[in-house]
């Protein structure tokens, strides 16, 4: 009886501790089952393509500059001018991730205020140091960028 009650008793504990492992990873932002989320890190923007009109990418301008940082949880991103290193617009809030689907909650920006408050979901991938944002923002308008990790 005694041996029948310390079986039962550790594996009370050990479906304790898996349920505890799993409430823990739930709600972590993953790109894929089992491996560390390859979005976190931060990210200079190299090339876009903005509008429906547009075909093809542009590089990023020599006289600005665009930086995104993502967290396992937020993120925000800058642009600014390189030359009096003035922010000239931002923004940020937290963001889910589900398979290729990521969510921007844009809860605070710098030239911004249209966009407050909005949830625009894009596609994303990384491919080694580069990450690719496809979408629209809330209005319909479409962004393809294409951001390399700064090492």
């Amino acid at each position: 009886m005694m041996k029948k009650n310390s079986v039962l008793i550790v594996l009370a504990m050990v479906a304790v501790i898996a349920l505890v492992a799993t409430c823990a990873t739930a709600g972590k932002n993953e790109i894929s089952v089992g491996k560390p989320n390859a979005l976190l890190g931060t990210w200079e923007l190299k090339l876009s393509k903005y509008g429906s009109s547009s075909s093809a990418f542009t590089p990023v301008s020599t006289v600005t500059g665009r930086f995104k940082m993502i967290t396992d949880t937020h993120f925000m991103w800058v642009s600014y001018d390189k030359t009096s290193k003035i922010v000239l617009s931002s923004a940020g809030g937290t963001y889910t991730l589900e398979g290729d689907k990521y969510t921007e909650s844009i809860d605070f920006g710098l030239g911004m205020n249209s966009y407050l408050g909005t949830k625009p979901t894009y596609t994303i991938k990384t491919e080694g140091d580069k990450l690719f944002l496809t979408g629209n923002l809330t209005e319909g308008y479409q962004i393809e960028e294409v951001w390399e990790r700064v090492k």
